[in-house]
Protein backbone atom coordinates (compact mmCIF):
# COMPACT_ATOMS: atom_id res chain seq x y z
CA UNK A 1 0.00 0.00 0.00
CA UNK A 2 1.08 3.52 -0.55
CA UNK A 3 1.68 6.27 2.23
CA UNK A 4 -1.24 8.24 -0.08
CA UNK A 5 -3.75 5.45 -0.30
CA UNK A 6 -2.99 4.44 3.96
CA UNK A 7 -3.28 8.43 4.71
CA UNK A 8 -6.23 8.26 2.64
CA UNK A 9 -7.89 5.55 4.35
CA UNK A 10 -7.23 6.30 7.86
CA UNK A 11 -8.70 9.03 7.51
CA UNK A 12 -12.10 7.69 6.07
CA UNK A 13 -11.95 5.33 8.36
CA UNK A 14 -11.44 7.55 11.84
CA UNK A 15 -14.05 10.03 10.64
CA UNK A 16 -16.60 7.46 9.81
CA UNK A 17 -15.74 6.49 13.43
CA UNK A 18 -16.88 9.81 14.77
CA UNK A 19 -13.04 10.34 16.37
CA UNK A 20 -10.53 13.36 16.25
CA UNK A 21 -7.27 12.51 15.73
CA UNK A 22 -6.38 13.10 19.58
CA UNK A 23 -8.92 10.65 20.23
CA UNK A 24 -7.80 7.56 17.86
CA UNK A 25 -4.05 8.72 19.00
CA UNK A 26 -5.01 8.28 23.02
CA UNK A 27 -6.94 4.81 21.28
CA UNK A 28 -4.59 3.51 19.33
CA UNK A 29 -1.15 4.89 22.35
CA UNK A 30 0.25 7.09 20.00
CA UNK A 31 0.74 10.87 19.71
CA UNK A 32 -1.85 13.38 17.58
CA UNK A 33 1.10 14.76 16.12
CA UNK A 34 1.86 10.89 14.74
CA UNK A 35 -1.74 10.20 13.47
CA UNK A 36 -1.53 13.35 11.90
CA UNK A 37 1.87 12.95 9.68
CA UNK A 38 0.30 9.25 8.85
CA UNK A 39 -3.23 10.97 7.58
CA UNK A 40 -0.82 13.55 5.69
CA UNK A 41 0.85 10.50 3.91
CA UNK A 42 4.16 12.29 5.75
CA UNK A 43 5.42 9.27 7.12
CA UNK A 44 4.45 5.60 6.27
CA UNK A 45 3.09 3.14 9.41
CA UNK A 46 4.54 0.04 11.27
CA UNK A 47 2.66 -3.18 10.86
CA UNK A 48 2.40 -2.52 14.68
CA UNK A 49 0.89 1.11 14.02
CA UNK A 50 -1.03 -0.64 11.65
CA UNK A 51 -2.04 -3.34 14.33
CA UNK A 52 -3.14 -0.71 17.06
CA UNK A 53 -5.22 1.64 14.95
CA UNK A 54 -7.31 -1.02 13.47
CA UNK A 55 -7.98 -2.12 17.15
CA UNK A 56 -8.59 1.34 18.03
CA UNK A 57 -11.16 2.23 14.95
CA UNK A 58 -12.68 -1.59 15.62
CA UNK A 59 -11.69 -2.74 12.14
CA UNK A 60 -9.61 -5.64 10.53
CA UNK A 61 -6.00 -4.90 9.14
CA UNK A 62 -7.79 -5.68 6.13
CA UNK A 63 -9.66 -2.55 5.83
CA UNK A 64 -6.06 -0.44 5.47
CA UNK A 65 -5.38 -2.62 1.65
CA UNK A 66 -5.78 -0.58 -1.21
CA UNK A 67 -5.57 -3.51 -3.55
CA UNK A 68 -9.24 -4.13 -2.82
CA UNK A 69 -10.39 -0.58 -4.18
CA UNK A 70 -11.47 -0.58 -7.91
CA UNK A 71 -10.73 3.27 -8.08
CA UNK A 72 -6.87 3.50 -7.72
CA UNK A 73 -6.00 5.93 -4.90
CA UNK A 74 -9.75 5.98 -4.02
CA UNK A 75 -10.52 4.63 -0.26
CA UNK A 76 -12.91 1.46 -0.38
CA UNK A 77 -14.76 2.49 2.57
CA UNK A 78 -17.50 4.77 1.45
CA UNK A 79 -20.00 3.76 4.11
CA UNK A 80 -19.04 3.04 7.92
CA UNK A 81 -17.66 -0.31 8.48
CA UNK A 82 -19.98 -3.15 9.85
CA UNK A 83 -21.43 -2.33 13.59
CA UNK A 84 -20.24 1.39 13.06
CA UNK A 85 -21.71 4.57 12.17
CA UNK A 86 -21.28 8.21 12.95
CA UNK A 87 -21.67 9.41 16.01
CA UNK A 88 -24.41 11.38 17.03
CA UNK A 89 -25.95 10.87 13.47
CA UNK A 90 -28.45 8.63 14.28
CA UNK A 91 -31.34 10.57 12.82
CA UNK A 92 -32.36 9.83 8.95
CA UNK A 93 -35.22 11.84 6.96
CA UNK A 94 -38.58 11.49 7.63
CA UNK A 95 -37.80 9.99 10.69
Amino acid sequence: MSEQGFAARLKTLREWAGMSQAELAERAGMNRFGVAKLEQGVRGPSWATVQALARALGVGVEMFDDSRDAGAGKPAAKSPPAGKGRKGKGKTKGA
